[in-house]
């Protein structure tokens, strides 16, 4: 699926005839992310099935986003949400939490990490800081490879790669509409890997979307 929409994305960049293309495809067009700088992004997530709304026709795009779904959402946008089963015991309080799996699947990955205590904390809000870091680590980047310290480091490197286009992060926390642009301008980056000296190697054709 994500493979086709891939296709379907690029043609319609091509043509100039973004909104369009997704228009007969989707019935996402919620009612409150119309002429925001989020819309774009939200419909093409939305058609990957990476982002819901919510049963009144909303996206709250506003709404801050938790460090359990910004977790969950990784792991959807990167297609291994069909190997997320069972239930694990990654921190000491995530046993019982509904994104248990994906945020030990998360951690597995190296995307995620917790506290010196062995809490996740999965309920507070995820600032930008942390999903910035969340997003570079899920395209392959590895912290003790980037240069400067957290979270200069990831900031730096997410600017480099344009994922940090159309954000302009606040106190607040990321919200959904901000964390969609995120992870939509992650979506065409090449995941990467590290040679046995540290050595950065770009996975041409692994994009985030192509998997």
């Amino acid at each position: 699926m994500r493979k086709a929409l891939s296709f379907v994305l690029v043609l319609a960049l091509i043509m100039g005839s973004f909104s369009f293309a997704f228009a007969a495809d989707t019935d996402n067009g919620y009612s409150d992310v119309a002429g925001k700088k989020c819309e774009g992004a939200v419909t093409v997530l939305s058609a990957l099935d990476v982002v819901s709304g919510y049963p009144d026709g909303t996206y709250k795009p506003e709404k801050v986003v938790t460090r359990a779904e910004m977790a969950k959402l990784l792991i959807v946008a990167l297609g291994m949400d069909e190997y997320v089963k069972g239930t694990y015991t990654s921190f000491s309080d995530v046993g019982n939490h509904w994104a248990n799996s994906y945020i030990a699947y998360a951690a597995s990955m190296g995307i995620i990490e917790g506290y010196p205590d062995g809490t996740f904390r999965p309920d507070n809000t995820v600032t930008y800081q942390e999903a910035i870091t969340m997003v570079v680590r899920a395209l392959g980047y590895q912290d003790q490879y980037l240069t400067g310290t957290w979270p200069a480091s990831h900031v730096s490197m997410a600017k480099a790669l344009g994922i940090l286009d159309d954000i302009v992060a606040t106190a607040a926390g990321a919200n959904r509409g901000d964390v969609a642009i995120l992870i939509y301008n992650a979506l065409d980056k090449d995941t990467v890997t590290y040679s046995s000296t540290g050595q950065l190697v770009e996975s041409k054709g692994t994009a985030m979307l192509d998997r």
